[in-house]
């Protein structure tokens, strides 16, 4: 999905880099909200290739994933456009090596227009160290499988993913997003990403979700310390785009991100 309203030049592009599991079908509500006035941002919303139920999944990396943000990303900021990228949980990953290069700085030196201003990283891998990977932070594999399991190129995830993904809302409405849900590349989560939220440069904003039954907070915090990440606490659990109050309370932090 690829979602844009009309905007001035001088606001900045928002670019929702996706979580594991989830296509971009699951923001919609936060892809409107920006969308709406008062703010009437452009929204982009690419759909990752590491993230499907098929078997093109096979093999894919962060690698891919970022070159699928750049072939929505880099037309606009030719164009002149800034742009803020926002970054859900394995999204994190992409997202901080989608901005190699790519600042308003980065652009400036090479006699470029636009770029990449700031990041808002969601409950998100903002690693702060390079050859880091989800696997190697969650411990392995076998640590992982209370939420997913690795099956041919994919991982796959438990009957229990809705309690832990939507613990914010009602039993019917997580079994009803879970039917949603698609699988995620092996290959996104074992591989070792060579640029990471502490090399990005530009701005930074860690939103720390509270209530979160997958990302403990001192994790989330100290991934955002250690990336030097100003740290927002929102009340929610690992996805405050779903439930209304937290996406209120996310709403208002993309904005000031995006107004400053």
């Amino acid at each position: 999905m690829a979602a844009s309203a009309s905007s001035s030049s001088s606001s900045p592009v928002i670019i929702l880099v996706h979580g594991a599991f989830h296509p971009p079908v699951f923001y919609q509500p936060l892809v409107a909200a920006l969308q709406a006035a008062p703010h009437h941002y452009t929204v982009l919303a690419p759909a990752l290739p590491t993230t499907g139920s098929d078997d093109s999944v096979a093999g894919k990396t962060y690698v891919d994933d970022v070159q699928r943000i750049h072939a929505d990303l880099l037309p606009l900021l030719d164009a002149g456009r800034e742009a803020v990228l926002v970054c859900h949980s394995q999204g994190g990953i992409a997202g901080s090596a989608a901005a190699e290069n790519q600042t308003v700085v980065d652009r400036n030196t090479r006699g470029l227009p636009g770029g990449v201003k700031a990041v808002v990283y969601i409950a998100a891998s903002a690693f702060p160290k390079k050859g880091m990977s989800v696997i190697s932070v969650v411990g392995g594999e076998e640590d992982a499988r209370n939420l997913y399991y690795p099956e041919g190129p994919h991982y796959k995830l438990t009957d229990g993913a809705g309690d832990l993904f939507y613990n914010f809302l009602p039993k019917v409405k997580r079994d009803e997003m879970v039917r949603w849900l698609v699988h995620q590349s092996k290959a996104s989560k074992n591989a070792p990403a060579h640029f990471v939220a502490a090399d990005v440069t530009v701005p930074k904003t860690y939103v720390v979700c509270t209530k979160d039954n997958i990302f403990p907070v001192p994790a989330q915090k100290a991934l955002a310390q250690g990336s030097d990440c100003k740290i927002v606490e929102i009340e929610s659990d690992h996805s405050p785009f779903c439930s209304d109050g937290p996406r209120r309370q996310l709403l208002q932090v993309i904005s000031s991100v995006a107004q400053t």
